[in-house]
């Protein structure tokens, strides 16, 4: 009777880490700032809307100048903001483009 091969857990492994690192506790605190950094900027993408209104088009233009992540809608396009992962839109208020919560 043949037995049967027992798989090991794994443990949990950063994929960010080099595998093996002899990383201090520095250095991974030093990783995780930066990270959460990188996903704080990412977490705040911009949805606009398409449309043929310049005022909004200089208005997207003007943000993603500034840095921002903006993710350009299409003709006749319903957002699904969670699916693009998007807490932000631009919309138009009071005549201005402003960049107000979802």
């Amino acid at each position: 009777m043949m037995k049967k091969a027992k798989i090991k857990d794994q443990p949990y492994t950063n994929l960010l880490m080099p595998k093996g690192s002899t990383a201090s506790q520095e250095d991974q605190a030093e990783q995780k700032a930066r990270i959460n950094s990188i996903n704080q900027a990412a977490s705040q993408k911009i949805f606009v809307p398409f449309s043929t209104n310049m005022e909004q088009r200089k208005a997207a233009l003007a943000l993603r100048a500034q840095g921002k992540n903006i993710v350009s809608g299409l003709p006749g396009q319903t957002p699904n903001y969670q699916m693009l992962q998007c807490f932000y839109h631009l919309a138009e208020v009071g005549g201005e483009f402003k960049v107000i919560p979802v």
